[in-house]
């Protein structure tokens, strides 16, 4: 293969991959708008936003424990990274394990990361050397990113305090509990949708480089 057609295939590559990254994060105002408009609803525990949020951190989750499974040299690692996700997976469904009792999310998470880390002590010698690795992969960097927009920016952008006054001044006669689920579950997807696309490049990253050696 020739040096121009290897660029040409790069190329080809990354539009194709930040196409499917525009249509994942078009979908978010999508989602949002069959909720809060369409469906006249708000934004439901079990409506479009919700249910894409927990679809995208399932299929990163269960990514991650292929990985794990799949690549022995770097288990310790990839058990820890599914772990988190699951225990996150965990906290999305809070509102129907609730129903059990208040709360009750906390022991199935509790229970999932006391399990994960008990794995990776396991193998313990496949945690450290791929966690740097993973750093310096652009594809984990996306997971990184995804990961402070779901858990820093969206509950710091969302919060009612922020959009309270907003709404004041602006004199709009709009519940500004709708307007905080609307801009933080919208977020939440965001990162969700960032960490997901983060996740399958990874996987085919890691693939590729197995595959090399």
């Amino acid at each position: 293969m020739s040096q121009t057609t290897q660029h040409l295939h790069a190329i080809k590559r990354a539009v194709v991959e930040y196409s499917l990254l525009a249509i994942g994060f078009l979908w978010i105002p999508g989602a949002v708008y069959l909720d809060a408009v369409i469906m006249d609803h708000g934004i439901p525990e079990h409506g479009f936003t919700e249910a894409s949020q927990e679809l995208f951190l399932f299929i990163s989750t269960a990514s991650f424990f292929y990985l794990a499974w799949k690549h022995p040299l770097q288990r310790g690692f990839f058990i820890l990274v599914a772990g988190f996700f699951l225990t996150m997976l965990i906290r999305e469904f809070d509102h129907d394990l609730d129903k059990i009792t208040h709360g009750f999310w906390k022991y199935p998470a509790w229970l999932v990361t006391i399990l994960s880390i008990a794995l990776a002590r396991r193998y313990s010698g496949t945690v450290l050397a791929p966690m740097a690795a993973a750093t310096r992969s652009t594809a984990f960097q996306s997971i990184f990113i995804g990961l402070v927009l779901l858990l820093f920016f969206s509950r710091v952008f969302g919060t009612g305090g922020l959009w309270e006054p907003i709404l004041y001044t602006a004199e709009y006669n709009i519940s500004d509990t709708l307007i905080k689920g609307v801009v933080q579950e919208g977020l939440e997807l965001l990162g969700y949708t960032t960490i997901l696309f983060g996740t399958v490049k990874y996987l085919l990253e890691i693939r590729k480089l197995n595959n090399l050696s």
